[in-house]
């Protein structure tokens, strides 16, 4: 579950890193220079991380609280190291936060795994 979830978001990521150098939709997302980079390096991250459910679970976990983050931040802060906060863009980091925390933390490995150490 988890390693299908990480590849597609690195997919996603990837394909909106690119098309946000062409189409920087300015009055919904505001996409900038600096934004599309971190994109793009989350989606090859989430690639390369997408190899094994372990693996995956770690990005998940990592890549949710990373964006659970930066969404808060995006709460009182307009713009950061040349990224705009929307509140479209604070909406779907939130939603991205949660979907990544939701894989990582309800995914039968990451389970398996605490259950194996709590033993």
């Amino acid at each position: 579950m988890a390693s299908k979830f990480v590849k597609v978001l690195g997919i996603v990521f990837l394909i909106l890193g690119v098309v946000g150098f062409f189409l920087p939709m300015e009055g919904i997302f505001h996409l900038t220079t600096s934004h599309n980079i971190v994109h793009l390096a989350s989606g090859i991250i989430a690639l390369i991380m997408s190899s094994s459910e372990a693996k995956s679970i770690l990005y998940a976990k990592v890549f949710g609280a990373v964006y659970l983050l930066v969404a808060i931040l995006g709460l009182f802060m307009h713009d950061f190291a040349g990224i705009m906060f929307m509140i479209a863009t604070n909406i779907l980091h939130f939603v991205i936060a949660f979907a990544s925390l939701y894989v990582g933390f309800a995914s039968p490995a990451s389970k398996q795994a605490t259950n194996t150490v709590a033993r």
